[in-house]
């Protein structure tokens, strides 16, 4: 059992917190009007999650039912969000305001020694900083609804649980649900060899309920942007605004450097080398480094930018690199807004960081830069995994075409048997297979 404390005591602490974080007036406003309701209906009682169920669905009895749209369905989720606030900061301590949420969790006394053991060994076995994310926020997820189905300990989960757990997914992308899954085996993986003789038989029936197939389909073309497309959205910014060039620096170097959205998200202002050779140093998938090159252009901006933002001194390299209107660190939610912004005033559809990456590396395959370098430059392992980046594109279809235009001087007059024994024929067709 967690710690026992008056729903009046834990909304009074919440609401301590909320004026600690600087949320807004209209924000506390809001929060202070569902405590007050929440606390009338509770009493004296303590605070359980329970609780906090009963309470919304005794609030939506009163609004005319839950609705998903509609005359009530913002001020539901009103509700919804303040009383998992609640859930959140009972649990954990702290507030999670935004899906990138990077701060010390503290977990729950029951989970807390498994689930730092266990975050601590994928850090240690290399795992990426999306994958380290989303192992905690499922878990985060997997306490809170245990929470809510009263079970304080991995002792008491049992496959039927596990189930009803996997069911809350449903209507999440089919890559997202996979991803989820994969991290809750291995969550339990650690759980049994830590707790050993201690886990009850029916814990590893848990192990089949996550071990749900999971077809994977083939993925959509991403696309990529000509190079008349990419210099109109790089000019779109209005450099005249402090801000237009901010998004001019951030989107030009995302083209420059090839950058996952994450690793542009990560960049601090010490992983730029602004002096000849310029260069960037990026936190790829694994948490391995590499360097990429810059351009002169993309070197003068991000010099203008740093000296316009005042980082230009050794004491801030550590301070990230872009930031929002807030003054908070720009996460790759706001950068994805930031391009498709744009990508709509010079109306490209179906724009995304990951097809401008798609798109450098395509420029520079069609520039015939070596595979290698371009491996290099994206940060694979594997040239494979190059080469779904940079397939043949129209341009290069068509420059193909106009070296083959077969005639009476590329093809030889001679029987088909002398074919074989013709070097010139052979150096042609070889020609074409490269």
């Amino acid at each position: 059992m967690l710690r026992q404390i008056k729903v009046t005591e834990l909304c009074k602490e919440l609401e301590e917190k909320l004026v600690g974080l600087q949320y807004s007036e209209d924000s506390l406003r809001r929060y202070r009007k569902v405590f007050r309701e929440f606390e009338e209906y509770a009493g004296d009682c303590d605070y359980s999650q329970s609780r906090g169920t009963d309470f919304l669905l005794w609030k939506f009895k009163q609004l005319g039912g839950f609705v998903t749209s509609g005359e009530h369905s913002k001020n539901e989720m009103y509700y919804f969000r303040v009383i998992r606030s609640l859930a959140e900061y009972y649990n954990f301590g702290t507030l999670f305001r935004r899906h990138d949420y990077d701060g010390e969790i503290v977990w729950p006394l029951p989970f807390k020694e498994v689930t730092e053991g266990f975050l601590q060994y994928e850090v240690e076995y290399g795992c990426s900083q999306c994958h380290y994310r989303c192992c905690r926020g499922i878990i985060k997820d997997l306490i809170l609804f245990l929470d809510s189905s009263g079970i304080h300990h991995l002792n008491g989960v049992t496959a039927d649980l596990m189930s009803r757990f996997t069911e809350t997914m449903i209507g999440l992308a089919p890559v997202t649900i996979a991803e989820r899954l994969s991290a809750l085996r291995q969550y339990f993986k650690y759980a049994f060899r830590y707790i050993q003789m201690q886990a009850p038989e029916h814990m590893f029936q848990c192990q089949q309920v996550l071990g749900i197939p999971y077809k994977k389909t083939s993925r959509r073309q991403v696309g990529y942007l000509s190079e008349a497309e990419t210099k109109t959205l790089l000019s779109m910014p209005d450099t005249k605004t402090r801000k237009g060039r901010r998004d001019q620096a951030l989107l030009t170097l995302l083209y420059d450097s090839g950058a996952r959205v994450q690793e542009l998200a990560d960049l601090r202002v010490g992983d730029l080398r602004l002096e000849f050779p310029a260069q960037v140093k990026l936190t790829g998938k694994g948490r391995k480094t590499r360097s990429v090159p810059l351009m002169d252009k993309t070197t003068a901006l991000l010099k203008n930018y740093l000296l316009e933002q005042h980082l230009d001194s050794p004491s801030d390299f550590e301070h990230p690199l872009f930031y929002n209107s807030q003054g908070r660190k720009l996460t790759r939610q706001g950068i994805a807004y930031i391009l498709k912004k744009y990508a709509v005033a010079c109306e490209i559809e179906e724009i995304s960081p990951h097809k401008i990456r798609h798109t450098k590396a395509m420029h520079l395959t069609e520039a015939d830069v070596n595979p290698i370098f371009i491996r290099d430059f994206l940060g694979h392992t594997d040239l494979k995994v190059t080469e779904v980046y940079s397939k043949t594109s129209i341009k290069m279809k068509k420059a193909a075409l106009d070296k083959m235009k077969p005639g009476k001087d590329v093809l030889p007059d001679k029987p088909i048997k002398d074919w074989t024994e013709d070097k010139s024929l052979l150096d042609w067709l070889n020609g074409l297979m490269h």
